[in-house]
């Protein structure tokens, strides 16, 4: 059986431009929900000490074809509707980290 690709990305979001930001984060799951090979996607948040607000995003895919069609599209997306998620994050000063994983139950 082939594991699960899970993208995770780990923000880092100045207090005052969390609302802006979570408005940008919640552009292309509507469309990711519909894709096939789409499993889960959550959205976490927490608070630092220091006025910022961490956001870990979540999206789990069947297999890698699934990860890969996924990508593909969410780039179309943001053509499509003129969206450019890196000019959102520098300008609100958040910090990112991106990672992908294999799943599987254990």
């Amino acid at each position: 059986m082939e594991k699960q690709i899970v993208l995770i990305d780990m923000f880092s979001v100045p207090e005052a431009a969390v609302p802006e930001f979570l408005e940008a984060a919640g552009k292309l799951p509507p469309l990711l929900r519909t894709l096939p090979g789409y499993v889960e996607g959550w959205i976490f948040q927490s608070r630092e000490a220091d006025s910022r607000v961490n956001v870990v995003t979540t999206a789990v895919w069947e297999d890698a074809a699934a990860f890969d069609n996924a990508k593909a599209r969410a780039q179309e997306a943001c053509k499509r509707i003129n969206f450019d998620p890196q000019e959102v994050i520098a300008r609100l000063n958040v910090t990112m980290t991106r990672a992908t994983y294999q799943r599987a139950p254990y």
